[in-house]
């Protein structure tokens, strides 16, 4: 089964199964407003802000070359990560005691970045499938910052061929 139907047979389920399609895993005790990134699965992640003061305060992504709503509560220190050509996040280690204190990410090009302090109850999430990468966070968040976070996993898209159009020769 080819992967844009994958997606489809999944969504279909989760459905009829009459629960939200975020629904997965989330780390930190919750309560508050629920956010997502993971509607527009036609771009991935390309970049990650992250503002943080004691706790982390809020997430933004980038997909594909501009940048979505930012999440959660206002203020705190921004930091800013852009991924290169054909990296990805494939795995996401974590802390967190009443807020998320910190995160790390790591991408498929040995390099891992770092926000907040690494302080608390820890957490890792990566994909179940090998291969996948990060294209979505989902959590709640309250007027002080981040309150529970989950990520989501699927197979990167496929890059578009760039090769030359046929031409014929005959006459």
């Amino acid at each position: 089964m080819r992967q844009p139907e994958a997606m489809l047979l999944l969504l279909l389920t989760l459905a009829l199964l009459g629960g939200p399609t975020w629904a997965g895993k989330m780390y930190g005790p919750g309560g508050g407003k629920y956010f997502s990134t993971t509607e527009d699965y036609d771009h991935e992640i390309t970049g990650l802000r992250v503002s943080s003061a004691l706790m982390v305060k809020s997430v933004q992504v980038r997909l594909g070359d501009s940048w979505d709503v930012k999440q959660g509560a206002s203020g705190g220190q921004t930091q800013e990560v852009i991924l290169q050509q054909g990296e990805h996040i494939i795995k996401v280690v974590g802390a967190f005691k009443v807020f998320l204190q910190g995160m790390a990410l790591c991408t498929n090009k040995d390099r891992c970045f770092y926000f907040g302090k690494l302080v608390g109850n820890f957490f890792s999430a990566y994909p179940s499938q090998e291969g996948q990468v990060l294209v979505g966070i989902y959590g709640e968040y309250g007027l002080l910052g981040i309150k529970s976070i989950g990520f989501e996993w699927n197979y990167p898209l496929e890059e578009p061929t760039t090769e030359p159009p046929v031409t014929s020769t005959c006459g």
